[in-house]
């Protein structure tokens, strides 16, 4: 939460020229709600079986190449990281440190008039953010988003997995 998975995810589609799906954005199409809402409504265990449901869906359906910014969650899933692995996705852990990731939170939280349902009490926020980490772990590529801008952490992971050449990646965005 917070690492900016759909802001980059959104300037790694537009560098490569992509196709860009957020699955919590079709997630809320398909619901008809905002997570948050399906959390309060429905609860955790309800929305990570839609969320999986999802992600099944945009890999077999959505346009390829694209990048797909997943939540926060979606990886820790067992079942969701075999699914990606299975359909030879590169998966992308976008770390950056727990309070960078609270600020970004609880900032969106004013912009938003909410907060991420998991995001909510900041001791359980970093439970959570280190139960996740051994699985972030095993991400194809870690990429360092603390204090950089989505289109320079773009132009670092497009280079990383050489979809662009050297010369496109060095320009100022």
């Amino acid at each position: 939460m917070g690492s900016g998975k759909s802001s980059v995810g959104r300037a790694l589609a537009s560098l490569t020229g992509w196709n860009f799906v957020d699955l919590d954005a079709e997630i809320e199409t398909s619901q008809g709600q905002q997570i948050r809402d399906i959390f309060r409504l429905l609860g955790e265990e309800k929305f990570r079986a839609i969320e999986s449901a999802m992600l099944g869906r945009m890999l077999t359906d959505a346009p390829r190449p694209m990048v797909l910014a997943t939540g926060g969650g979606t990886f820790v899933q067992p079942m969701n990281a075999d699914l990606l692995r299975a359909q030879g996705a590169v998966v992308v852990f976008l770390e950056a440190s727990p309070e960078i990731l609270l600020s970004r939170c609880f900032s969106e939280r004013e912009a938003d008039e909410g907060v991420r349902p998991l995001a909510a009490d900041r001791e359980r926020f970093l439970q959570l953010y280190e139960r996740r980490l051994p699985h972030y772990r095993t991400a194809d590529l870690s990429v360092d988003s603390n204090g950089r801008s989505p289109e320079v952490v773009a132009r670092d992971i497009a280079n990383r997995l050489g979809l662009t050449s050297e010369s496109e990646l060095t320009a100022d965005p």
